[in-house]
């Protein structure tokens, strides 16, 4: 018969697990919906994110702070395609990218591909303009990489093993409410808007 201490050391382990790993049966589907890029401009609003007009808004918000530098490489993850000029990101979307890197390499032993960051309403309309799939630059279901808070995840090399743990941490995370994601097909990533309160987030189980 199983102690009390037993079953509590128990519990603790399957609850380390699923805050690393994503060790959980809950996996919502992340396929988009008509209403997906609506609700993250909501968020986007409600969070009173601004979105990037030009080049020269995104140095003045680097300039700030309110966007920070992501490295092109590292030992979790790579940017592949994504312009020098672009390589930056909101603060929470950065320590969002370098956690889920971390446990991602220390689980597989292979790094992320990064494909999108922030993006200026001129590149995105550039953009829509030759990917029929891509949001457009502005209404109400614009881009939320015009904002930094989003990146995009490049499903492209995954293994099945490594797409299914992805689309369960991601879905943990967002059944929490500090991100939104989706899974996309038709251009293989998974795109995830992360929110402000992921940093309070991380704070609670650090």
């Amino acid at each position: 018969m199983q102690t009390r201490a037993t079953l509590i050391a128990a519990a603790i382990a399957v609850s380390v697990s699923v805050i690393l790993y994503g060790a959980t049966d809950d996996t919502l589907d992340l396929s988009a919906t008509t209403d997906s890029q609506r609700l993250q401009n909501d968020q986007a609003d409600a969070q009173d994110l601004s979105r990037m007009n030009d080049d020269a808004m995104v140095r003045r918000f680097r300039g700030l702070s309110l966007l920070v530098p992501v490295r092109v490489t590292t030992p979790a993850y790579y940017l592949h395609s994504v312009p020098a000029k672009l390589r930056y990101a909101r603060p929470w979307t950065r320590l969002f990218l370098d956690r889920l890197g971390r446990q991602f390499h220390a689980r597989f032993g292979t790094r992320l591909r990064v494909t999108g960051l922030v993006r200026t309403v001129q590149y995105q309309r550039a953009l829509d303009g030759r990917n029929a799939n891509a949001a457009p630059a502005s209404g109400e279901k614009r881009s939320t990489h015009l904002t930094g808070a989003t990146l995009d995840i490049s499903k492209r090399f995954m293994s099945r093993r490594e797409a299914d743990w992805m689309r369960s941490v991601l879905s943990q995370l967002r059944n929490r409410e500090v991100l939104y994601a989706i899974e996309e097909f038709s251009q293989p990533c998974f795109h995830v808007m992360v929110y402000r309160s992921y940093d309070e987030y991380v704070r609670t189980i650090s």
